[in-house]
């Protein structure tokens, strides 16, 4: 796993910290629905209890429940039975979704245009990250989908809390410095780091923070190698989605830990896109 071990990096992670004392915490209401569908056994009341206390979220099931990709003969009415029709998990991948978009945007902040596309694009990279994980057999679907979700976490941190200005990045970059080296020179610290700080400061497993270390290949024995990899894979192909004129290439690293050979790679790409595809009419 990547770790924070450069003088600067200890001095930009520690400047990140101490501007924002409850460094990405998630709304109350997602750490409970998060809590609540853990378990297949949670009745469908307990987790109406948790979603009504939020109206913005009760609002986002209910569209969705009613939204074309379902097509019902007639509208859903009610938190509970939108419960009912739409699942745990993805009322789970709704809620962690929903709370990262805060943590993206930020309430009352005019300047978010570029947080706005670094959100649209993790939503796109998370659903393509569990696409790929279900094909390949590596990695915990649900758990890939919450790699894919943080991994550009680090940048709206970056970009709200530390002196200096993104802009400035692109810039570095134009001069031949890595996407990385050049967020080190203008913040004093990366987005992968600072992704990590926030999955940690929410408790999660190391398993799931190694996955945040998606720009570099994993050693041989990192458990979290799957998901790093997955991550990789996705946030190339969610980009190709995009901008399909571009077509980056995905990192060859990521076929050898995921086990899949080069000639498989355009069916996994279209079954990502797909997916994408599917999550955007979901509104997800």
């Amino acid at each position: 796993m990547t770790t924070v071990s450069t003088q600067e990096d200890m001095q930009g992670l520690r400047a990140l910290l101490s501007k924002i004392q409850d460094l990405a915490v998630l709304p109350h209401v997602v750490f409970k629905v998060l809590e609540v569908t853990g378990s297949s056994d949670s009745p469908a009341v307990e987790i109406e209890r948790a979603v009504l206390v939020d109206p913005g979220f009760s609002t986002k099931l209910l569209a969705c429940a009613n939204s074309a990709y379902y097509a019902l003969p007639r509208k859903v009415t009610s938190v509970r039975e939108a419960v009912m029709f739409l699942g745990f998990k993805t009322i789970r991948q709704m809620a962690m979704t929903v709370g990262v978009f805060d943590l993206f945007i930020g309430k009352g902040d005019k300047d978010s245009l570029r947080r706005r596309d670094w959100w649209r694009h993790s939503v796109d990279t998370a659903v393509a990250a569990k696409a790929i994980a279900a094909v390949t057999k590596r990695a915990g679907p649900d758990d890939a989908y919450t790699c894919g979700l943080l991994h550009y976490i680090g940048k709206s941190l970056l970009d709200r809390y530390l002196d200096g200005n993104y802009d400035a990045v692109d810039l570095v970059i134009q001069s031949g410095l890595s996407e990385l080296d050049a967020e080190r020179q203008v913040f004093g610290i990366g987005h992968t780091e600072a992704s990590l700080a926030a999955a940690m400061k929410w408790g999660f497993p190391k398993i799931l923070t190694g996955g945040l270390s998606y720009m570099s290949p994993p050693e041989a024995d990192d458990e979290s190698g799957p998901y790093r990899a997955c991550v990789a894979m996705a946030s190339t192909i969610a980009r190709q989605a995009v901008n399909p004129a571009i077509a980056p290439e995905v990192p060859e690293w990521t076929l050898s830990v995921l086990g899949v050979g080069s000639g498989e790679m355009p069916t996994i790409t279209k079954q990502a896109m797909e997916a994408i595809a599917s999550a955007s009419k979901l509104q997800i």
